[in-house]
């Protein structure tokens, strides 16, 4: 005879899909509407983050993230698309001092930059703009990123949306007047989502927490 239903659904070794198994830890964006769309309420405390978008710029959903970063372990910045312009980070926080900057051009030498990077255990964050990357590249960086306990924050074309890459958390953005348009793509605990709105105080890149007294820009080249 068979079981009823509900002692199915009462098994521990039966998932529903409704269960978000979110777990882990987290950092908070610096957004509260943002953390409230993520599983879990925050970014992931280390391992992979794609932000795939057309704008090769720093994506503005990171400001609040660089201000708050571990200051006993360094910034890595991977093949920026332009240099950094010093003035504008120190003045969003970041110190300078901890600030590195990788200006690697060529493919191999930018994954063998991360690997090492992230599984160093001496960085705090790494952020990186790659043109593509394979399955098993990202897989390589995500056990580095999680042997050395460190946050990749990694733009991507969006034209690269498609790819099923093993990483916590995937999303795009786009500018748009007031803020950003946000969709998450794929994520660790939860479901994809279709995009929301994401109101930025001020240009965009101050986090809707905080009073808006005067406009914090990052004004290139950067």
């Amino acid at each position: 005879m068979e079981a009823p239903v509900s002692h199915l659904l009462n098994r521990n070794d039966i998932w529903l899909a409704s269960q978000q198994q979110a777990g882990g830890e987290s950092l908070p964006t610096g957004f509260s509407s943002l953390d409230q769309q993520l599983a879990l309420g925050g970014w992931p405390r280390y391992g992979v983050v794609e932000l795939l978008a057309d704008d090769p710029a720093l994506s503005p959903l990171l400001v609040p993230l660089l201000a708050d970063s571990d200051a006993d372990r360094w910034l890595l910045c991977v093949a920026p698309p332009v240099p950094l312009y010093a003035p504008g980070w120190q003045q969003i926080g970041v110190d300078l001092s901890r600030l590195v900057c990788v200006d690697a051009r060529d493919s191999q030498e930018q994954l063998w930059t991360l690997e090492q990077a992230l599984g160093s255990g001496r960085c705090a964050l790494v952020l990186a703009w790659l043109d593509n990357l394979s399955v098993a590249q990202v897989r390589r960086l995500q056990l580095a990123a999680e042997r050395g306990r460190c946050l990749l924050m990694l733009h991507l074309p969006l034209v690269l949306a498609e790819q099923p890459h093993p990483v916590p958390l995937r999303l795009s953005w786009s500018r748009q007047p007031g803020g950003l348009s946000v969709s998450l793509l794929k994520e660790r605990g939860g479901w994809p989502k279709p995009a929301f709105f994401l109101p930025l105080c001020g240009q965009g890149v101050t986090p809707e927490s905080e009073p808006c007294h005067a406009p914090v820009l990052l004004q290139g080249p950067w």
